[in-house]
C-alpha cells in the first residue's frame, strides 16, 4: 500500500512541527505546588498556609518532592470546616512543623528556577499565599505569574470551547477563563480525575501531596488538548 509510507511521512512531519510544544519537551522543569491553609481568605492578615507541598516534574513524571508543615507564630486559628476537610492535626504541626524562615529558601529556589509553576486554581488562590510568603521575606514574586499554568483554568477553557491561540499571552488567556462563569461546569481535581478515569487515592485528597499527585495525572491528560 503506497499510502502507508506517505501517511507515516506526514505523521513524522507533524511530530517535528509540534516538537516545540510543552507536552513533547522532556527538558522543561515544572513545579507543581499546593497549599493547605487555615481558611479561604486571600490575605495573610486572616489566613496562612500550614502545609506547602511541591513536586518537581520533568516530562510525565515526578523527579523529587518536598512536603513542608509550617509552624507560624500567630494567634490565627484554623476554621472548624477547614480542619475537618483537610484533616488538620495540631500534634503533627507541633511535631513536624518548621518556622517559615526555614522552608522559604527551598520554596523560593524551586519556584524561581523552574520553567513553569503549576497548580489547580493557583491563580485564584495559592498565588496569593505564595505572594505573601515572598513579601514576608523581602523577595519579589511578580515574575512567577507569567510562569503559572493553572490546570483549573486549562480544564475550564477546554470545556467551554475557549481556544488558546499560541500567538497570544497565556497568562491573560487563563485569567479570561478564570473570570468566565458557566453554570454546571465541573472542573475540580476530583471531577477531572474521575472524568479521565484516573486511578487515584481519592479518599485522601486535601492532603497537599496527594492532591499534587492527582494534579500531575490530570495535567498529563490536559496537555494533549492545549497548544502551548
Amino acid at each position: 500500500n503506497k499510502q502507508v509510507p506517505q501517511r507515516r511521512r506526514q505523521q513524522k512531519t507533524l511530530q517535528i512541527m509540534d516538537d516545540h510544544l510543552l507536552r513533547f519537551d522532556k527538558d522543561k522543569t515544572l513545579v507543581f505546588i499546593d497549599c493547605e491553609t487555615l481558611n479561604l481568605c486571600l490575605n495573610k492578615c486572616h489566613n496562612l498556609p500550614w502545609q506547602v507541598s511541591m513536586i518537581k516534574v520533568q516530562g510525565d513524571r515526578g523527579v523529587s518532592q518536598k512536603d513542608f508543615f509550617i509552624k507560624w507564630d500567630t494567634n490565627l486559628k484554623i476554621s472548624e470546616d477547614a480542619a475537618r476537610i483537610t484533616r488538620y492535626s495540631q500534634s503533627k504541626i507541633d511535631k513536624h512543623g518548621l518556622p517559615p524562615d526555614e522552608v522559604f529558601p527551598t520554596i523560593q529556589d524551586w519556584l524561581d528556577n523552574c520553567d513553569y509553576v503549576v497548580g489547580h486554581n493557583i491563580l485564584g488562590f495559592d498565588i496569593y499565599l505564595i505572594k505573601d510568603l515572598y513579601e514576608a521575606h523581602g523577595a519579589d514574586w511578580k515574575h512567577l505569574v507569567n510562569k503559572v499554568i493553572d490546570t483549573n483554568c486549562v480544564a475550564r477553557g477546554i470545556k467551554m470551547g475557549l481556544q488558546y491561540r499560541p500567538e497570544s499571552d497565556f497568562t491573560s488567556y487563563q485569567y479570561r477563563v478564570y473570570h468566565t462563569r458557566k453554570k454546571g461546569l465541573k472542573s475540580s481535581l476530583t471531577a477531572l480525575g474521575k472524568e479521565f478515569s484516573i486511578d487515584h487515592d481519592y479518599e485522601n485528597l486535601h492532603n497537599a501531596i496527594v492532591d499534587l499527585e492527582l494534579n500531575i495525572k490530570v495535567w498529563n491528560k490536559l496537555k494533549w488538548q492545549l497548544e502551548i
